[in-house]
């Protein structure tokens, strides 16, 4: 009874929990449309080459179906302008000392389709985290910032790329219907 009665628990907890949505930190599902579908071939221009959002965007091209070459007449374009990375104080303790602070990540990029026609004009993409700095652990606060600051490299990457397939997408199907 109590074997069973645990079981029931477990396969409760488990439902519930795939139900809301929950899924590992960084992980990156994408659907079977024909958004995600089609393989794309795209050229990056930036600032920096070899920075941190130039590193993460190349490490997620695979997930959604993108290959980067040098230049080719068929393929998007995106140019990366302005990384900015801001860190402000988010909360004051009791003592007056910063016992939170909120890293600002931004970029501003341009995308191009094979026509070389600008899709989206001067878009922004940013992110924003907060995290609690400890006065005593400086080197562990100093070592959550650079995960958070990695984190927030991934997230925009992967809102640069989805917003680059919704984009193809729409053209692909506006092209269709004309």
């Amino acid at each position: 009874m109590v074997v069973a009665m645990k079981k029931i628990i477990t396969c409760l907890f488990l439902f519930t929990l795939s139900a809301c949505g929950w899924h590992l930190r960084g992980s990156e599902t994408t659907d079977n449309s024909s958004a995600y579908n089609q393989p794309l071939k795209l050229v990056i221009t930036s600032t920096d080459n070899h920075g941190p959002l130039m590193n993460a965007i190349r490490q997620q091209l695979p997930t959604y179906n993108l290959t980067e070459v040098k230049s080719d007449s068929s393929a998007y374009s995106l140019n990366l302008k302005d990384v900015k990375t801001d860190k402000r104080a988010a909360g004051v303790g009791s003592d007056a000392l910063v016992n939170a602070y909120e890293l600002i990540l931004s970029v501003d990029y341009q995308i191009r389709s094979p026509a070389k026609i600008l899709t989206n004009p001067n878009t922004r993409g940013s992110i924003s985290r907060t995290y609690n700095f400890e006065v005593n652990q400086a080197n562990y606060s100093e070592q959550e910032e650079a995960l958070i600051l990695r984190e927030m490299y991934r997230d925009l990457a992967q809102q640069i790329l989805r917003r680059l397939k919704v984009l193809a997408y729409q053209e692909k199907t506006a092209s269709k219907a004309n």
